[in-house]
């Protein structure tokens, strides 16, 4: 097919909009086919709930996000993408961002599942109505402006986001202090991080816990036992620091005690070691101890300094890097080779994904499903890296971030991008 090539390019970039593919002849490029993949809709439709969570959260407390895990979304969600799906094919045409009948379908549904949250999730009877500020409001609507309403007893015309182009909104009468149990959850910050990652900067906690939140379903971490193991792991392997490049600045011990080609060559180990008489020679170490392992060559292919330890978990070896490139182009679309460009594995977003790659190729998250016991944490680090002697301490690091309770109520599902179907 002659625009097979441009089709599967957009499909692989994540279908940001429809493909339209003339079939006629020049003499008549009205006849067209419209794809429209269920990824796009989904997308789109994700945007009204994206609103409606980020707008309820502005006013809950600062680290806490209304918890829509509860709520059954499924009949708000058919209608939603019923009223996409139809608008898009009346369309046939390549999806506009500012499409006023899809901008105007979103805006409503946002409104109606905000309403949704306040009384299921939140729990609150009653709300404040708020109309735009301008002479565009209906005379109905603007009669009803800041005066408060019931939820059980809608007003003329139905509550906010009912009435079709209403520009109005619901603004919960909230109090603080009595928000419901189980009604709130926490949100995966930077803040919440440093208490695994003491020593690290704040702007790269930041960027760690942004990207963790987008992965919280995707990377089965949807768990308190899944989260925890996940970042008592890490942080035996990024250090308090959350480092996201592996060093090799190793002392005579350290080098014989980490590596078994050193063990083997003690000899080595004090020629390239950190010593009084000379500094380590990083390079030098990484190229003989990672040599021909995990897909990398000898040691004067250099291989094992190029390929060494990057990101949360530590992706290692040529061979490693080329399966995180496959997964990550065939997860975001991204033409990224972190073969050919290794150190983008150490920018915060991918030192996240090459985390979630590695605990989800390796099926982690069942071993956490046992239990936050120390013969899961075992079981886990026995599939990371079953010659380290570092068993004790993760265990202690998983005892430590469980006993600690930053993360025993942190939301299951993304704040910052919540989907439809994570929420069922």
């Amino acid at each position: 097919m002659r625009h097979e090539s441009k089709f599967a390019a957009w499909i692989r970039s994540g279908g940001k909009s429809v493909f339209v593919l003339p079939l006629g002849p020049v003499r008549a490029p009205e006849v067209k086919f419209s794809v429209v993949p269920d990824r796009l809709l989904d997308s789109i439709i994700d945007d009204a709930l994206a609103t409606a969570v980020a707008r309820l959260n502005g006013f809950l407390p600062e680290g806490v996000s209304v918890d829509i895990s509860s709520v059954d979304l499924t009949a708000i969600r058919d209608q939603l993408r019923s009223s996409v799906a139809d608008r898009l094919t009346e369309t046939g045409v390549a999806v506009d961002a500012n499409d006023p009948v899809i901008n105007a379908i979103l805006t409503r549904y946002a409104e109606a599942l905000s309403g949704l949250f306040q009384r299921d999730a939140l729990l609150l009877e009653t709300y404040i109505w708020r109309s735009a500020d301008d002479g565009r409001v209906r005379a109905v609507h603007a009669a009803n402006d800041d005066q408060v309403f019931a939820w059980s007893a809608p007003p003329a015309g139905g509550h906010p986001g009912q009435d079709w182009n209403c520009r109005c909104k619901a603004e919960p009468v909230l109090d603080p202090q009595n928000i419901p149990d189980a009604a709130v959850c926490d949100i995966l910050t930077g803040d919440r991080l440093s208490a695994v990652f003491p020593e690290a900067p704040e702007d790269r906690l930041a960027q760690i816990a942004k990207e963790l939140d987008l992965r919280v379903v995707s990377g089965r971490l949807d768990t308190r036992e899944r989260l925890i193991h996940f970042l008592a792991q890490m942080r035996q392997e990024a250090g308090g620091s959350a480092r996201l490049l592996e060093g090799f600045n190793y002392s005579v011990r350290g080098l014989i005690a980490t590596y078994r080609y050193f063990r083997e060559n003690p000899e080595e180990a004090e020629r390239f070691a950190r010593t009084e008489e000379h500094p380590a020679d990083q390079v030098a170490i990484a190229n003989l101890a990672l040599a021909n392992r995990n897909g990398n060559g000898d040691a004067a292919s250099g291989d094992g300094w190029a390929f060494r330890g990057r990101g949360l978990l530590q992706l290692t070896g040529r061979a490693n890097y080329r399966e995180f490139t496959v997964w990550h182009q065939g997860t975001f679309g991204e033409p990224l080779d972190f073969e050919a460009d290794p150190d983008r594995a150490a920018e915060p977003v991918y030192a996240v994904r090459s985390a979630v790659f590695f605990w989800l190729e390796r099926d982690l998250a069942g071993f956490a499903d046992q239990g936050l016991i120390e013969s899961a944490t075992d079981a886990i680090t026995e599939r990371i890296n079953h010659d380290t002697d570092s068993y004790d301490e993760r265990r202690q690091h998983m005892a430590s971030i469980r006993d600690g309770g930053q993360f025993d109520s942190i939301c299951r599902f993304s704040v910052a991008r919540p989907r439809f179907e994570d929420a069922e």
